[in-house]
């Protein structure tokens, strides 16, 4: 197990590494095997991270690496999140399934006046829909921080597609599709963070790329 752990802990390290460190990601991968025969793997890999992340403002990759975690991290998530904790939190029009549903109903007449016990039984698809918006933005987040593009695309077009989806149940449900504004909000964000960070990541390759002509 902690061999194991070690070995990722050293394979993000790796990975945080620019490509002019290569002598040091087979440096450090040759002295990992001999460390963790002496039962020092983790503190080694540990050490390792810690230096491969001191070094990441230093060169391109490395800030590129930043930014991507930070438009992941700071933006891509926490929108997913939001979107998580209004469902539990009975999220408007969309209360989740188990709860003691007529009660919460008949408290809720004066802010949700298109629901009614004969559109109740909708509720749970209606919730079942945001998870799945909130899905595609988890695989998305994970993908842009991959730099898999084609992969990220395709979870946004299952996030727009679940979005359109709910606006459309909810309006022939409740006559109401406002519900979908939050998740349609995170979606743009969604979009424009991902399109930032391909566009760094495009710059910094063709810059790269002048850099090898010259």
């Amino acid at each position: 197990m902690s061999a194991s752990l070690s070995r990722m802990v050293m394979a993000v390290a790796i990975a945080s590494l620019g490509p002019h460190r290569y002598g040091w990601k087979l440096a450090m991968e040759a002295e990992l095997e001999e460390v963790m025969a002496e039962g020092q793997g983790l503190p080694f890999a540990t050490g390792c991270l810690l230096t491969a992340w001191r070094e990441l403002p230093a060169h391109v990759e490395g800030r590129l690496v930043l930014a991507s975690y930070t438009l992941v991290l700071g933006l891509i998530l926490p929108a997913a999140a939001l979107l998580l904790a209004g469902v539990f939190a009975g999220y408007p029009y969309l209360l989740a399934y188990g709860t003691q549903a007529t009660s919460s109903f008949a408290g809720s007449q004066m802010l949700m006046p298109w629901l009614n016990a004969g559109n109740a039984a909708a509720m749970p698809a209606l919730t079942l829909i945001v998870l799945l918006r909130i899905a595609s933005d988890v695989l998305a987040a994970w993908f842009a921080a991959e730099r898999d593009w084609t992969r990220t695309a395709a979870a946004q077009r299952f996030g727009a597609a679940t979005t359109l989806t709910l606006a459309t149940s909810a309006g022939l449900v409740l006559l109401d599709a406002t519900c979908a504004l939050l998740p349609a909000l995170t979606l743009v964000l969604d979009v424009l963070a991902v399109a930032l960070l391909r566009r760094l990541y495009i710059a910094a390759e063709q810059d790269h790329s002048v850099g090898q002509t010259t």
